[in-house]
């Protein structure tokens, strides 16, 4: 199965088209080395990409045949590693560790 169709079908991104360009771009692995979009994956294979705000390091279990019903991608793809990044917002803090502000009374 090719690549970017791999990526779509076992929803780790929601477009191929999304999967096409991350594959062009270099930000694919597939063993450690950056694939095309029509590489062809393999049971056993190990892939790493970014996706928004995470880094995603998936190993294949199987290759599904056709479409899959959304919740039984889990029988084809095993999460290795999942690192998340922090969201900031244009003053480059984060969002995510803010504290809370105190109410303001008017």
């Amino acid at each position: 199965m090719r690549l970017d169709l791999f990526l779509k079908t076992t929803y780790l991104v929601k477009r191929r088209e999304l999967a096409k360009e991350l594959c062009e771009e270099g930000m694919v692995r597939v063993n450690g080395v950056p694939r095309k979009a029509s590489a062809e994956i393999s049971v056993g294979d190990e892939l790493d990409f970014p996706i928004y705000n995470r880094l995603l390091k998936v190993k294949v279990l199987g290759i599904p045949k056709g479409s899959l019903p959304k919740g039984n991608q889990w029988s084809f793809i095993e999460i290795l590693d999942e690192k998340r990044f922090p969201m900031d917002d244009s003053s480059g803090e984060d969002l995510l560790r803010r504290s809370p502000r105190p109410p303001t009374y008017h």
